[in-house]
């Protein structure tokens, strides 16, 4: 953690080897797969925080639509939690923490992603002070949730569906083709391969190769002004945006 990057990321990963199928372990593979999900979000607000201040004035447009992908990936994300993960774990498990985290930070990142759709239509002026305060007023909250949700959904408490292993790969792939069926194909899919490290999970996103090569080399080209303040370029070599 530093100034330029205020939020720290998960750093205990758990040491799954991800494959274009399930594996075996479904509950390992489940919480490796939220830890670096997770990781993507906080490499992204990370980003839009230390490059705030360096903003080329040619650059604002795509600094806002790069800041308003972040939002939509996250929410999608969210969405995807409470319409089909939360409801099949609370079967079995007490997720209303879950729950009240998330209703916690909406209101902030309403806030923020209104201000940076106005920057973006230039409705408002871009200013790399307010950017900052509006992103650190839900970042703080978002990110201890995003830390402490991991332990909910953890092998240790994923056994109390031991006895639902169909369930528990029927919830995991609903959610999968929940992820097909979102917009942000062009925006979304470049986002996560462009803030995720491969040093650290190669074989990450678990998504069919067709899938993964088509968010490395051909979403990116459509809104490639954003994929600049990533911190990574599609095939994950790291990057630094500079004014």
């Amino acid at each position: 953690m530093s100034s330029e990057e205020p939020w720290e990321l998960i750093s205990a990963l758990p040491s799954i080897p991800f494959v274009q199928t399930l594996a075996s372990d479904i509950q390992g593979l489940f919480a490796a797969d939220m830890s670096l999900i997770h990781n993507v979000f906080i490499r992204g607000l990370n980003s839009i925080w230390r490059n705030a201040p360096l903003v080329k004035p040619n650059d604002v447009g795509a600094f806002a639509g790069y800041s308003l992908t972040c939002m939509n990936a996250i929410q999608q994300h969210h969405h995807g939690e409470e319409t089909l993960i939360f409801p099949y774990l609370q079967t079995k498990l007490d997720m209303a923490h879950n729950i009240e985290q998330h209703e916690g930070f909406h209101a902030g990142m309403d806030a923020f992603e209104e201000y940076m759709k106005k920057v973006q239509t230039n409705e408002e002026t871009f200013d790399a002070e307010k950017t900052r305060e509006l992103l650190k007023a839900f970042a703080d909250p978002l990110v201890q949730h995003l830390h402490e949700e991991i332990s909910t959904l953890s092998p240790g408490r994923m056994k109390a569906f031991d006895d639902d292993q169909e369930g528990v790969k029927n919830m995991y792939q609903q959610l999968e083709e929940h992820i097909k069926t979102q917009p942000g194909k062009l925006t979304v899919f470049p986002f996560v391969m462009s803030h995720h490290d491969p040093k650290l999970a190669p074989n990450w996103p678990p998504a069919p190769a067709p899938i993964l090569w088509f968010s490395r080399n051909i979403a990116p080209w459509r809104h490639r002004s954003y994929w600049k303040f990533s911190p990574f370029t599609s095939h994950g070599v790291p990057q630094v945006y500079t004014a």
